[in-house]
């Protein structure tokens, strides 16, 4: 039986290796931190903070097909609530609530209905959203010439103000991870058209039931040790040996593999510093690509102020704050309650209805499954800003006072709420840059060596670097692996 190292248990690396595995190929996975799940991790409960933090809070969107494939085949698809229709709701300074709630049509309609039966935008910003969005519907996408980043985009369709406060500025954060200056309007087109223009439940909104950290690490390693693989932790890459036949893989502890084919599923400025200097001229530039962070702030309140699973904070610089009581059925304890309706397990691709036969309905904040005395009063929020390199350089006290004063601004019942426990978390490298000097830089799966091959949301894909995007890579990669095996 062929053997593959795969360098790196993140999204794209567990992609590849259960793909592998699948197929009958046995993998050693290599991780150098304790866990799989790569930078979508969770911090365990401690003293200060009692309950489990997520690095940073992440979506799934009804459209990942390769990240549910992924999740499919490991077993881990019933830990979502999928909201479909997707909704999306916002509160604004002085404590208004608007919202989009897309409805159950067909796509396009969907969104069509949802936009103008909206009260989040007024109707002349209606329709230039409209028609701003139907230039991704079809491909190549329909852009002015000399539009290249998303601010010239909104510029040349004339978005309004609340439609890029509410909508494109806050979306451009959470899918690019760059501002709108800098951002690729085709990256951006990319994902609009398949979250909006192919089947209407593409943009289903999945929340995890779990912390990050519980969600795929345990299932991913069983799997693959169950089809005969093996996955070795703390087994960070020291040093590469790479030629035309074979090659070696030094780890921390100081053993070197080898085998038939190499997968490096790791962040570029890592595989820059690694990859041999007369090897390979590209890799030299890897880490001219750039890191963009996300920060997070969360809290426990002393009482509970918003019901939804997911809220945005309408002009905020927290963009987004997730309800863990919803999301993770939390009771105040520490402990967990899954109340609300699995969603079903996906299909193989090709049969995407069958992913969306039902829909979950979100666990409430009080109702069934929430007893007396439980810490039901208590609220887990978790605040989060992308692009947030200039938030990322201040102290903790600072950003917990921004996060605390943009909600009270929006949700006035959070004035009288005291925050019993807070904690900070930082992704200083959350992702790469991608603008149109690095696009250039983004590298294909193949590398000069027949036998080496990459993966990461950072390569070709054309997507932004987003755990579909990871996924994606680490398909291709197994492909590209069996093709040269075989």
């Amino acid at each position: 039986m062929p053997k593959v190292i795969v360098v790196g248990g993140g999204y794209a690396g567990m992609a590849a290796s259960t793909a592998l595995a699948e197929a009958g190929i046995a993998v050693d996975l290599l991780e150098s931190r304790g866990s799989l799940g790569g930078r979508a991790y969770s911090i365990p409960p401690s003293g200060p903070f009692p309950v489990p933090v997520d690095n940073g809070p992440h979506l799934f969107m009804g459209c990942y097909a390769e990240t549910l494939r992924m999740l499919h085949r490991i077993g881990a698809t019933d830990a979502f609530h999928w909201i479909d229709p997707l909704a999306l709701t916002w509160r604004t300074p002085g404590g208004k609530k608007v919202s989009l709630k897309c409805a159950p049509l067909p796509a396009p309609f969907h969104l069509a209905w949802g936009l103008f039966t909206s009260n989040a935008f007024p109707f002349k910003e209606k329709t230039s959203m409209a028609r701003a969005l139907s230039a991704f519907s079809k491909k190549p996408f329909r852009l002015s010439p000399g539009v290249q980043t998303v601010a010239q985009f909104l510029d040349a369709t004339a978005q309004g103000p609340l439609s890029r406060e509410r909508f494109w500025v806050p979306l451009c954060g959470s899918v690019m991870n760059v501002s709108p200056a800098v951002a690729p309007i085709g990256g951006l087109g990319e994902v609009l058209h398949r979250v909006f223009f192919g089947n209407r439940r593409d943009s289903a909104m999945g929340v995890a039931r779990l912390p990050l950290g519980d969600l795929v690490s345990e299932k991913a390693r069983r799997y693959l040790e169950e089809k005969g693989s093996r996955v070795l932790l703390h087994e960070g890459v020291q040093e590469l040996t790479l030629n035309e036949k074979t090659f070696g893989v030094k780890t921390r502890s100081g053993a070197v593999w080898t085998g038939d084919a190499l997968v490096l599923a790791i962040p570029p400025s890592s595989l820059s510093a690694l990859w041999p200097r007369d090897g390979w001229e590209a890799a030299a530039h890897f880490s001219q690509m750039g890191k963009s962070s996300i920060v997070s702030v969360h809290v426990i309140l002393s009482k509970p102020v918003m019901g939804e699973h997911l809220l945005g904070l309408s002009g905020a610089r927290f963009e987004w704050v997730f309800n863990r009581n919803a999301n993770w059925a939390w009771n105040g304890k520490g402990l967990f309650k899954n109340t609300g309706t699995p969603h079903p397990d996906p299909l193989p691709q090709g049969e995407r209805e069958a992913r969306f036969n039902a829909s979950s309905t979100p666990s409430p904040l009080r109702g069934e499954g929430w007893g007396e005395g439980d810490g039901k009063d208590f609220q887990y929020l978790s605040f989060t800003a992308s692009a947030a390199d200039d938030l990322a350089r201040q102290k903790d006290p600072e950003l917990l006072s921004l996060a605390r004063r943009e909600l009270t601004d929006r949700c006035p019942a959070a004035k009288d709420a005291q925050v019993l426990h807070s904690k900070v978390t930082r992704e200083m490298a959350a992702t790469f840059v991608w603008s149109g000097e690095t696009e250039r830089l983004r590298p294909p799966c193949q590398t000069p060596y027949p036998n080496v091959f990459l993966a990461g949301d950072w390569t070709n894909t054309g997507l932004p670097a987003t755990l579909e995007g990871a996924c994606l890579s680490g398909r291709r990669a197994a492909e590209k692996v069996r093709a040269y095996l075989s």
